[in-house]
């Protein structure tokens, strides 16, 4: 009786965040470590217990003013045992993947090659190509840098900068950088944009929580763009829209919860202003679409929602089957926060879109830390492949699924049907790779892929060992060059 009476209370509590988690999805060791950090969204912890965020005393600070912990009580002690046996005696005995991977090795297609670029880092942060420039950000024990590089690995601009680099827009001859701010996951508004020019460095914006992902756009039409920033954050965070007026820079918030990761800017009603779409991880795994409705006012809508264990990474919007509107594709495998256990439901995800914003989930792959997608028509027999790098695989075991490669062979009477292909399950050492980017590299006119790593997954003694490769060999960035003829 009482363990119905624990899912009842969790089920009660657990949903005013996230959906609700089911106990046998993971086993005892991953509820013991997930427990104690929840109840104190619930004020159920032990008398004295702090949360490993209060060691940083800025965020313990906002925290505790956030309202975010309750003062007293929401559960009884009594409750929050129930809940508590109801997740460690239902939890599974062990932790079975989703389905067994099976690669196909040898991928023709793609040339590996390691770009000759050599440097002495943890690994990148930012990654981006165009104009026969490869334009990243990296980062030391002590020191981050906003870099470019031309096709042969010369570094042809270098410029220190305070935190790391994490996105660029560039506009005419400056370029806005977004900066996470501090690299520990933490409640902590250090992040910034700052605006680089020929002349130098210049401030912006500051005070962000985190932030990830960033647009500028007029989105109230009139005429003066302002700058939509996705801050993540830990605990604290949200979507902000800041517009530069005279008197300084003017912060308006349009969602006021943590997660935000990545915008997708449409039209969607055909009204001459800018939606957007976004994904938010942390508790609230979603996708939202937010209508533009005028002077900076949204309106949300969710249109993908998913269990808080997947820990969504990234997503891409496109028209998958060629219907005419947006499928969604993404990717789940964050395991920073709670890492004890392999994860059965990291991988990549096809949502159709059956209209009226509704989606469906259509097809699924594994892949352990899964943390992003390029999606495109590789082979160019007119359907769309799909490339994923799972960033959490090294750390694992799982070196073969640190790069996946779902050649699409056509829906099939079962589904959706892919070739998968990995990279060879040797020489994998470069292979933490957090970056993905397809682009035209060698100019042939089909599409590359590059791929960037950072070490930062790792112990220290591993971090020394890769950084040292990197530095005498190079490898923190790896060019799949496509052989397609």
């Amino acid at each position: 009786m009482e363990l119905n009476q624990g899912k009842k209370l969790a089920e009660t509590y657990c949903t005013s965040c996230h959906q609700f988690p089911k106990a046998k999805t993971f086993p005892k060791k991953y509820w013991e470590e997930v427990l104690p950090v929840m109840s104190f969204f619930l004020s159920a912890q032990k008398e004295g217990t702090q949360l490993s965020d209060f060691k940083n005393p800025i965020a313990k600070q906002r925290l505790l003013a956030s309202g975010l912990f309750p003062k007293a009580p929401l559960v009884t002690k009594a409750e929050w045992k129930m809940i508590q046996e109801y997740y460690f005696l239902n939890a599974s005995k062990e932790n079975k993947p989703e389905l067994t991977p099976n690669f196909i090795y040898k991928m023709p297609q793609f040339t590996k090659e390691v770009f000759p670029w050599k440097a002495k880092m943890e690994g990148l942060t930012y990654l981006n190509f165009y104009e026969g420039i490869y334009d990243i950000g990296y980062n030391t024990k002590t020191s981050n840098y906003h870099l470019k590089l031309d096709n042969k690995g010369n570094e042809t601009v270098k410029t220190k900068i305070e935190s790391p680099l994490v996105n660029v827009i560039k506009n005419g001859n400056i370029e806005f950088l977004l900066l996470l701010g501090r690299m520990a996951n933490v409640d902590e508004p250090t992040g910034k944009i700052i605006i680089e020019s020929k002349t130098g460095l210049s401030k912006f914006i500051e005070s962000l929580e985190r932030p990830i992902d960033f647009v500028i756009e007029d989105l109230d039409k009139d005429g003066v763009p302002e700058i939509l920033v996705a801050e993540f954050g830990k605990y604290l965070g949200g979507i902000n829209i800041y517009t530069k007026g005279e008197k300084g820079v003017v912060k308006k918030n349009i969602y006021a919860k943590p997660g935000a990761i990545k915008f997708v800017l449409k039209d969607i009603n055909k009204d001459g202003l800018k939606d957007f779409y976004v994904l938010l991880a942390q508790e609230n795994e979603s996708v939202y679409l937010f209508l533009n409705k005028g002077n900076l006012e949204f309106e949300k809508q969710r249109i993908i929602s998913l269990p808080p264990d997947y820990g969504t990474t990234y997503f891409e919007m496109l028209d998958f089957d060629k219907d005419g509107d947006l499928d969604i594709i993404t990717s789940s495998g964050d395991s920073d926060d709670f890492v004890s256990v392999l994860k059965p439901n990291h991988g990549v995800r096809l949502h159709e879109n059956l209209g009226n914003h509704k989606y469906k989930q259509v097809w699924f792959h594994k892949q352990e830390g899964s943390y992003g997608t390029v999606s495109a028509d590789f082979d160019n027999d007119g359907d769309i492949d799909i490339a994923s790098i799972g960033y959490y695989a090294s750390a694992k075991n799982k070196k073969q699924e640190s790069f996946l490669y779902f050649e699409n062979i056509g829906k099939q009477k079962s589904g959706w049907s892919f070739k998968t292909y990995s990279l060879a399950d040797d020489n994998l050492e470069n292979s933490c790779f957090m970056l993905i980017k397809a682009k035209d590299v060698d100019n042939d006119g089909d599409l590359d892929i590059i791929l960037g790593s950072n070490a930062g997954i790792f112990g220290e003694d591993k971090k020394t060992i890769i950084s040292k490769n990197w530095q005498n060999n190079g490898g923190a960035i790896t060019v799949l060059k496509n052989n397609y003829k």
